[in-house]
């Protein structure tokens, strides 16, 4: 399997630490079934400012201590990148890293909380310098748990997307994983990986995300996820999937039916 996220890199962000929690994520990884990882340190305006170049020569380094470790596993440099609308710019300049280090497809990062405006225009944007947006896990934001057909808009655009493997797993709470559920059955799920930031809690751990995957979509579409399509992208060629299936908009409750939710009648109570 290939692990498109994962802060592995020691020092650059909240991720690993130093050299030795590296090493512990890469064998943690490797027993898990993973052959490769694009290390993806945050990119945060004012914050995590990790440049291009740092992240290369970083990765040039890490791969020297896997090798010499006879850790089997090949690392590739990228970035999680903020949401910010320069971020174009800044890649087309090979300011702030892509994945691999190809200028084809760049992971972006969206606030927890909220959609941004002009989030149509800022895919545009980088779609028109033929730079492919993936949206890393976007069923952890709020904003678009409440109103997915933005991110089925997205992905008709050309934008790919990005769902956590602990959150199919049920790491991030229920909520959280009902939506990456429905994403998946709406075809809006293109990658799976890890977000692992560490040896405990977020783990570099993707077989469970694959699991609950092939049970919801089938053994091909999650084989996809996790290394068909994940290669494509560390070759820089155009990533093919299905159709998105559009979010119908629910029909309008009766007045019984609000007075029944409202009065919590109907409720199932979750078994202890």
């Amino acid at each position: 399997m290939i692990d498109l996220h994962n802060h592995m890199l020691p020092g650059l962000d909240d991720g690993a630490t130093n050299w030795k929690q590296s090493l512990a994520m890469a064998r943690m990884a490797v027993e898990d079934g993973i052959e490769e990882v694009v290390c993806t340190p945050h990119w945060v305006a004012g914050c995590f400012e990790n440049r291009r170049k740092t992240i290369v020569d970083l990765v040039y380094t890490f791969q020297e201590k896997l090798d010499a470790a006879q850790i089997p596993l090949k690392v590739y440099p990228g970035a999680e990148l903020h949401l910010d609308f320069d971020l174009p710019r800044k890649l087309e300049s090979g300011e702030v890293a892509s994945i691999n280090d190809m200028g084809r497809f760049a992971l972006i990062e969206l606030p927890s909380d909220i959609v941004p405006q002009n989030m149509r225009h800022f895919f545009w944007e980088l779609l028109s310098r033929n730079i492919t947006p993936i949206i890393g896990h976007p069923e952890r934001n709020n904003a678009l748990r409440r109103h997915p057909s933005r991110l089925f808009r997205w992905v008709q655009m050309g934008a790919i997307t990005q769902v956590t493997a602990g959150s199919l797993a049920g790491r991030f709470g229920t909520n959280i994983r009902r939506f990456a559920v429905s994403l998946l059955e709406h075809h809006l799920v293109h990658i799976l990986a890890t977000d692992a930031h560490g040896i405990q809690g977020r783990i570099p751990k993707l077989s469970e995300g694959y699991l609950e995957a092939r049970k919801i979509v089938g053994e091909e579409m999650a084989h996809q996820m996790v290394i068909d399509n994940p290669q494509q992208i560390l070759n820089g060629e155009p990533v093919v999937f299905y159709d998105p299936i559009p979010y119908r908009k629910s029909p309008p409750r009766s007045p019984l039916r609000r007075l029944v939710s409202f009065l919590g009648l109907g409720r199932r109570v979750q078994p202890s």
